[in-house]
């Protein structure tokens, strides 16, 4: 038999245990989650990358051209692996695989008010040493709306490149 208030403190015990119990089981996961973000990182391993011509299935002229320039300036600038031509760790292949432009609003006079440019590309991204693709023909989809009467095609078509060339480099470096 317990004493009385035997019953109250083992019950107030079992719930702390439970209650220490659940923040480590909590912690552990918070820990594991920490784990897996930092797994997105590059392996140590490599240091350099070459940068192959882009290829291009569109027949819009000249997007493969400066897609490998804009991915090569922002590989270059975040300074993780270092450009090189021969004797390589890794290496990046792209290909634009769609391109389109179509009308996105219209005015109350059925006028296009706005446009939305979206490219489509298929990235691999290889680790030479471990001799496996880190992406293997990853699908990468960007797109943004313009104004035609506050920006020309042209300018939209420079800005959604470099939106599309910082996320390629994003998925390359952190983002597996």
């Amino acid at each position: 038999m317990t004493p009385k208030g035997g019953r109250a403190a083992l019950a107030t015990r079992a719930a702390a245990e439970m209650i220490l119990a659940g923040a480590v089981l909590i912690l552990g996961m918070m820990g594991s989650g920490c784990a897996y973000g930092l797994s997105g990182s590059l392996p140590a391993y490599l240091q350099t990358i070459r940068v192959s011509p882009f290829r291009s299935s569109v027949t819009e002229y000249g997007l493969e051209q400066e897609l490998t320039s804009l991915v090569t300036e922002k590989l270059v600038m975040d300074g993780r692996l270092a450009i090189v031509t021969t004797g390589q760790d890794s290496e990046l292949a792209g290909t634009v695989a769609a391109w389109s432009r179509t009308p996105y609003s219209y005015t109350s006079a059925e006028q296009v008010e706005e446009y939305k440019l979206e490219i489509r590309m298929e990235l691999t991204f290889t680790d030479l040493i471990a001799e496996s693709d880190i992406l293997d023909k990853e699908s990468i989809t960007t797109w943004i709306v313009y104004d035609p009467s506050a920006e020309s095609e042209q300018e939209a078509r420079g800005r959604l490149l470099a939106e599309a060339a910082e996320e390629m480099v994003r998925r390359c470096l952190s983002g597996w």
